[in-house]
C-alpha cells in the first residue's frame, strides 16, 4: 500500500490523481444528491463563440452526448492508469538516457493522447442514457410527474427524474418540504435557466380539487 501511494503521488502520475481525488469527492457528492451531475455543462448558444468552440472540441474528440462531469473522469480515470503503468514499467528502462522530468511530461503527454479515444469510447453506450427528444417541447412537459433525486429543492436548486427515466431541473419557493424521493409536479417551465416550477403532486391534486 506504502509503494502504491509512493506511486500514485509521484510525478508525473500526481498530475491525474489529485484531479482523480476532486473528481471522487464529487461523485460522492452527485450519488447523495447534493450536487447536479450536469453542474458544468455550459448550455451551448449559437451566438456564443465560447460555448460553440467548447461543444465543437468536445464533439471532435467524441466527448459529446455526455454531461461534461462524466467526460472528464473518463479521461482522467484513463490518463491515470496509463501514467501508472508508464511509471513502474517504462521509467526504469530510460533510467539515465532521460531526464525524469522530461520523461514525466513525456509521459503526462501521451497518457491524454491515450485517454482521449478510450474515453470517447466509454462516452458511446452513455449517450443514449442521456439523450434528449428534443421532438417534444419542454412547456409541453407541464403537467408530467417527476421524483425528486437531489436532497432538497429550492429557488437555485433541485433535480427531479420522470418515471420514463428522463432527468428535469426543478425549482420550488421554499420554505417547502419537498426531499428526495418526493412526488412531484412540472408546473411551469422557466427558459432562464432551464428548469421547471414545481409543486408536490398531493397540493396539485389539492389544488385541482378545491377548484372542481
Amino acid at each position: 500500500m506504502e509503494l502504491f501511494l509512493s506511486e500514485v503521488f509521484s510525478f508525473p502520475t500526481i498530475l491525474f490523481t489529485i484531479p482523480l481525488i476532486v473528481l471522487m469527492l464529487f461523485w460522492l457528492l452527485a450519488f447523495a444528491g447534493l450536487v447536479d451531475i450536469e453542474i458544468f455543462d455550459i448550455e451551448v448558444d449559437a451566438e456564443s463563440d465560447a460555448d460553440s468552440s467548447l461543444g465543437g472540441w468536445l464533439e471532435t474528440f467524441g466527448l459529446n452526448g455526455v454531461p461534461l462531469s462524466i467526460a472528464l473522469t473518463l479521461v482522467d480515470i484513463y490518463a491515470f492508469a496509463f501514467t501508472y503503468l508508464a511509471r513502474k514499467y517504462l521509467t526504469p528502462l530510460f533510467d539515465g538516457i532521460v531526464s525524469a522530468t522530461a520523461l514525466g511530461f513525456i509521459i503526462a503527454m501521451f497518457a491524454v493522447i491515450v485517454a482521449l479515444p478510450i474515453a470517447a469510447l466509454s462516452c458511446k453506450p452513455l449517450r443514449k442514457i442521456f439523450h434528449t427528444h428534443e421532438a417534444v417541447s419542454k412547456k409541453d412537459l407541464n403537467g408530467v410527474i417527476c421524483t425528486v433525486t437531489t436532497q432538497t429543492v429550492t429557488e437555485s436548486f433541485g433535480q427531479a427524474a420522470a418515471d420514463d427515466g428522463m432527468v428535469y431541473t426543478v425549482r420550488a419557493n421554499t420554505p417547502n418540504d419537498l426531499c428526495k424521493g418526493s412526488r412531484i409536479v412540472l408546473l411551469e417551465y422557466s427558459t432562464e435557466d432551464d428548469s421547471y416550477i414545481v409543486a408536490s403532486e398531493a397540493e396539485v391534486m389539492a389544488m385541482s380539487s378545491t377548484n372542481l
